[in-house]
């Protein structure tokens, strides 16, 4: 949990504001939400916040004006809950068995999505929570991204419906289908850019804080490879720890916080939110001293 501070600043530099990433994580970013709480006790609320994923729906609904408990409060309706509820059961259900039905949900709401349009219960749960407002009208600067399957390209949204672009930022392979936008079909934007630096400087940030709460991919012994799921699941894996720990070097605060969940165990919300308050107010003086420097 050590914080990194880069202090070789410009005179250009300190003139400008800072900006908070947020990377995609899963149940481990729910992290997030914690350590906004702890920053908004302290006054020390980002100018500009840029999201990944979890970090997009988390920053993104900040960003609007909800408080973190309420953030929170709405992770149990915005989360992966047919996982949770499973991960709860009194029976023992093999991981296989949890992803295989994952993953055949997956490629069946999939289908239906290539196909006619039947609507999308995510999306209008977004929308009633946010409206229709722009995400250049926020309060605070915010932009997030996505992929776009179509041309495989990185997207980023700093303009247009806000609950377009937390729906497209959020839809994690294998778990949540696309997003449906003119000519793109948009997925989670971590397959390309898990830590969305460069976005929050191209909004004017002069200082990026990013809250690592990734996890280091380990070995895999060969004998558990013994499905094409299983092999599916491990390439999303290296994909995702691989557009994060690439993108951390251009960050100039890094805190680690290391929640012992995994990317799907929405089983321990509230201890992971307030590991995630904790770890920040251990840094608070650093976190102090970084956002003065624009002062």
């Amino acid at each position: 949990m050590v914080g990194k501070l880069n202090s070789n600043k410009t005179e250009t530099q300190e003139s400008k504001p800072w900006a908070l990433a947020l990377m995609g994580g899963g149940a481990r970013g729910l992290a997030h939400i914690g350590l906004l709480e702890a920053l908004l006790e302290n006054d020390l609320v980002p100018p500009i916040i840029t999201g990944t994923s979890m970090g997009a729906i988390i920053g993104g609904l900040f960003a609007v004006g909800y408080l973190p408990r309420e953030i929170e409060r709405l992770s149990h309706e915005l989360s992966f809950s047919r996982l949770a509820k499973l991960r709860q059961a009194k029976i023992p259900i093999p991981d296989k068995l949890v992803d295989y039905l994952l993953l055949e949900s997956y490629q069946q709401r999939l289908l239906r999505q290539m196909g006619r349009r039947k609507g999308d219960v995510l999306q209008d749960k977004l929308r009633e929570l946010v409206g229709e407002v722009l995400i250049e009208e926020l309060p605070i600067k915010f932009g997030c991204n996505a992929v776009d399957l179509v041309s495989g390209q990185e997207v980023d949204f700093t303009r247009g419906p806000l609950y377009q672009a937390l729906r497209a930022s959020m839809a994690f392979p294998f778990v949540i289908e696309p997003a449906r936008l003119p000519g793109r079909l948009l997925v989670d934007g971590g397959l390309i850019n898990n830590v969305p630096i460069k976005l929050a400087r191209r909004l004017g940030a002069a200082r990026v804080f990013v809250p690592d709460v990734h996890r280091s991919l380990k070995r895999m012994p060969a004998k558990r490879f013994d499905s094409t799921l299983i092999m599916v699941h491990r390439l999303v894996q290296v994909v995702l720890t691989d557009s994060t720990e690439s993108k951390l070097p251009e960050a100039d605060l890094i805190i680690k916080i290391n929640p012992q969940v995994d990317t799907f165990d929405f089983t321990r919300v509230k201890q992971v939110v307030a590991l995630g308050k904790k770890v920040a107010l251990a840094h608070l003086d650093t976190l102090k001293k970084f956002a003065a420097q624009g002062t």
